[in-house]
């Protein structure tokens, strides 16, 4: 019983996005969004198909809605938050100026980490200012790579059924999107 409600509901949350975009009438579509979606939490798959709508001007697609999710998962919790490059490097930097070739660096996300990895430490503490512009290049290609294989892993997990698709997204087990409202009652 509770599969059918949390299904009506999941389609309702859809049905009203793709009313949106005057696509109400797609059935298909809407089933197959419906079917690929239906293991995201309803909370956040609200949440995320709202933040569309406010922000996309034609339907979004089933991995927007993913991508989406991860935004807000990132707003709630800094730590799940993937670093824009900007970010990523001036970390890399703020860290190679602060630790040098002697004290061992840390690093905000596992991405950050492998990008350095990668490109090499040691090298990094050793560049020339000439450099800088070629290296941030680099760097940036190695944390992409990094970034986009944490994801497309995760996808993979919960297509083979190994995580859950909260967790694809970023949530914690058991983790909740906390609403305003509920922040407020709390307080």
């Amino acid at each position: 019983m509770t599969s059918t409600v949390n299904d009506d509901k999941r389609r309702q949350i859809l049905a009203t996005m793709f009313a949106a975009y005057g696509q109400a009438g797609d059935e298909k579509r809407l089933a197959a969004y419906t079917m690929t979606l239906r293991d995201i939490p309803e909370e956040l798959l609200m949440r995320s198909c709202h933040k569309l709508m406010l922000e996309l001007k034609f339907l979004p697609s089933i991995a927007e809605i993913i991508e989406a999710g991860r935004s807000l998962v990132g707003s709630v919790d800094d730590k799940r938050r993937e670093r824009t490059w900007a970010e990523a490097w001036q970390e890399i930097m703020d860290q190679v100026s602060s630790c040098g070739m002697y004290e061992r660096p840390k690093w905000s996300t596992p991405e950050i980490a492998q990008a350095v990895k990668s490109y090499g430490y040691s090298d990094l503490c050793r560049l020339d200012r000439s450099d800088l512009q070629t290296a941030s290049a680099q760097c940036r290609r190695f944390y992409e790579d990094a970034c986009r294989h944490k994801n497309e892993t995760a996808v993979n997990k919960f297509v083979l059924k190994e995580i859950s698709g909260a967790e694809m997204i970023g949530l914690l087990p058991d983790q909740k999107i906390i609403s305003i409202e509920s922040r407020r009652k709390n307080a």
